[in-house]
């Protein structure tokens, strides 16, 4: 499993991701009283416990990197496909940063812009950014030197998962014709298969195949497009008084920013 920790304002944050029932044997029992933990894409269910919160199934979709290349791109709907070839044969005009001060500017940028338009989450700040930093990898895509999407990709070395924690792009700015976007976000999803294949990993997860609204839907058809096989998983909220409070809080001042 991996954990992050971070703070909102008073409330310590504890996102658990992938965890296994005997890795957090007793955890949901024994919280602090400013303990908010989320237990994300864990592929058992929880036991009741006394601070149990919320419960939220979470379908997702799994690439197993173990398979030739050959099999992951003959997995992949035509048009993904495609694009993805289209971009490979302009690969001299693109260029991919991971890991680098410039990397995690350009991301950050990209990805606060587009929450700036959506109102869908909350901004990046660099402290989150900082604290997935030991357990990720953000790579930006650049296409003539302008960056135009990009991917935070959170690492479990132990499980040789990687999964797709943020993804952002400029297709809102209008800055950028739609089709070159929508191409090489698929071909940075390519790319990273393939980078994560040479290094051993074994699983490339998408991240979520919600429908709860049209363009979840619309996002959930992009990410199929690329294959791979549908797994149904478990998200938990755990928390006391004080923490239970604070995340309906949360939850409600997004429902109204995103209505604004």
């Amino acid at each position: 499993m991996v954990v992050v920790e971070t703070m909102r304002g008073l409330f310590r944050l504890v996102e658990i991701y992938y965890p296994r029932l005997e890795e957090i044997d007793g955890l949901a029992d024994n919280l602090d009283l400013n303990q908010i933990v989320y237990m994300r894409q864990m592929p058992g269910t929880l036991p009741p416990g006394r601070f149990f919160t919320w419960h939220v199934p979470f379908k997702t979709s799994l690439y197993d990197l173990t398979r030739d290349e050959d099999s992951l791109l003959a997995d992949m709907h035509r048009t993904c496909r495609h694009q993805v070839r289209k971009m490979d044969r302009l690969c001299d005009r693109i260029d991919v940063r991971k890991n680098d001060t410039t990397a995690y500017r350009d991301f950050r940028a990209i990805h606060n812009d587009l929450v700036a338009l959506k109102k869908h989450c909350e901004a990046l700040s660099e402290a989150r950014l900082d604290a997935y930093k030991p357990v990720s990898d953000v790579l930006v895509a650049y296409f003539e030197g302008r960056p135009i999407c990009g991917h935070l990709l959170l690492r479990d070395a132990q499980l040789k998962r990687a999964g797709v924690l943020l993804s952002a792009s400029t297709r809102l700015n209008g800055e950028e014709p739609s089709t070159l976007i929508s191409s090489l976000n698929r071909w940075l999803h390519w790319y990273e298969m393939r980078y994560l294949k040479s290094e051993g990993m074994q699983i490339y997860d998408l991240c979520g195949l919600g429908t709860d609204s049209a363009e979840r839907a619309a996002i959930a058809n992009f990410k199929k497009s690329f294959g791979g096989t549908e797994v149904l998983e478990n998200n938990y909220i755990v928390a006391r008084a004080a923490g239970r409070a604070a995340v309906s809080f949360f939850y409600a001042m997004r429902r109204l920013r995103s209505r604004a």
